[in-house]
């Protein structure tokens, strides 16, 4: 009994110091958590205890620049010279001189027919004719010694007349036999092949002049005040997106259609590069008017609310939201009519969660083509210091290619 009640008393104290050690334990625990939990609301606060909202985004400055009011249409590239060529006789296609791509001068032969048989029309008429010229001869002769009628010599004048003619139109047809371009131009097609039996209704090639290139395109009749001769134009192809090609209105058609109320509008493409294909879907910008030197921002600025555009400008790290009174715009920038001063930092990346008043924080600077009176002093500031006098960004102004902002027509 004596040893049994040392055992349970052994156990008690086992047990009771089991206990305080992992209350211990618990406590410690309890204790680095509650660590783990203010350094973590210190990371996530700050030292001052408020959050550390500053939104990234990227910035570029408000320039002075030209921009134009316009009528936008879009249509089909064509060429000012577009022939298609045919044969003037029938025959075999015996030889081909050019292909598809191909760069041919005015005259230079295209193909040629199996010639053979128009060699002997030829020759027959020229055998023909001689005789009927040493006939002639002999009559005349006659005619001088009042031995032949005026009915007669007539007669043989005539004939001989004929069987030249008769000769020439053979030598016409031998010179048939070869088809040559009828201009300066590239081969755009080729609808023939060695061995093909053609008629003069056979289309032969198309043959294009792609120095001279054109739009249509088709103004309502209620713009025609708008358009007028040699008025300046753009061109742009979403093929090449970062080319925009100068252009000017050649003609003008005097008849409206009466179904569509619409007159047709031919506009010239300077390409001198020749970047721009036949058959490329276009736009074309007929430029109304023009202001110069004035204040224009990136449409990549915008954004759009309640059927009002606004934009933020950086005030330190603070964005403020401003609503656009909008002048003229295009398919990149649009012409701002509010009193914000050149080399403003407008943001174009970020805006769309930002509020008025939020913090932000720059990361980069884009500029864009258009932007000619880039502040250069003012970026490099800006890039090397950031909106409070710290290091904000690693690298240099890239130059953008166009933005894909959604078009919209000018207000007329």
């Amino acid at each position: 009994m004596k040893k049994a009640a040392i055992l349970v008393l052994v156990l008690l104290a086992f047990l009771v110091l089991s206990c305080g050690k992992n209350a211990s334990s618990d406590a410690s625990f309890g204790k680095s958590a509650s660590e783990d939990s203010r350094k973590s609301d210190r990371q996530r606060f700050g030292k001052t205890g408020s959050p550390n909202s500053a939104i990234p985004v990227e910035i570029t400055f408000a320039v002075r620049g030209d921009i134009s009011s316009f009528l936008m249409y879009s249509s089909t590239l064509e060429t000012e010279q577009t022939v298609n060529i045919y044969s003037q006789i029938a025959g075999l296609v015996e030889k081909l001189f050019v292909e598809e791509g191909q760069w041919v001068e005015k005259g230079q032969p295209l193909l040629q027919l199996e010639q053979r048989e128009y060699l002997l029309a030829a020759e027959k008429a020229r055998v023909a004719y001689e005789k009927q010229q040493a006939d002639f001869q002999r009559l005349t002769a006659l005619k001088h010694k009042n031995l032949l009628s005026d009915e007669e010599y007539d007669n043989a004048r005539l004939t001989l007349k004929q069987a030249e003619l008769d000769w020439k139109q053979a030598e016409l047809n031998l010179d048939y036999t070869i088809v040559r371009s009828p201009i300066n131009g590239v081969v755009g097609e080729r609808l023939v092949n060695l061995g093909d039996r053609i008629q003069p209704s056979t289309n032969l090639f198309v043959i294009s002049n792609l120095a001279q290139k054109v739009v249509k395109v088709f103004v309502p009749q209620n713009e025609m005040a708008k358009v007028y001769r040699r008025q300046p134009a753009v061109i742009t192809s979403d093929v090449l997106p970062e080319q925009q090609f100068t252009g000017w209105v050649k003609r003008i058609s005097p008849i409206v259609d009466a179904q569509s109320g619409t007159f047709k509008v031919t506009v010239g493409v300077k390409d001198p590069r020749g970047d721009l294909k036949p058959g490329m879907f276009v736009n074309v910008q007929l430029i109304v008017d023009t202001h110069k030197n004035t204040t224009i921002i990136p449409k990549a600025a915008l954004i759009y609310e309640n059927e009002r555009s606004y934009f933020f400008i950086l005030k330190n790290d603070t964005a403020t939201k401003v609503l656009l009174q909008r002048g003229f715009e295009d398919a990149e920038k649009v012409e701002i009519m509010n009193p914000i001063a050149p080399g403003t930092p407008i943001v174009v990346v970020g805006q769309n969660g930002l509020k008025d008043g939020s913090r932000v924080r720059v990361i980069d600077i884009a500029r864009y083509p258009w932007q000619q009176n880039w502040p250069e002093e003012l970026a490099q500031r800006f890039r090397r210091t950031g909106p409070r006098g710290k290091p904000s960004l690693p690298r240099k102004p890239e130059a953008r290619g166009r933005p894909r902002a959604p078009e919209t027509q000018n207000p007329r």
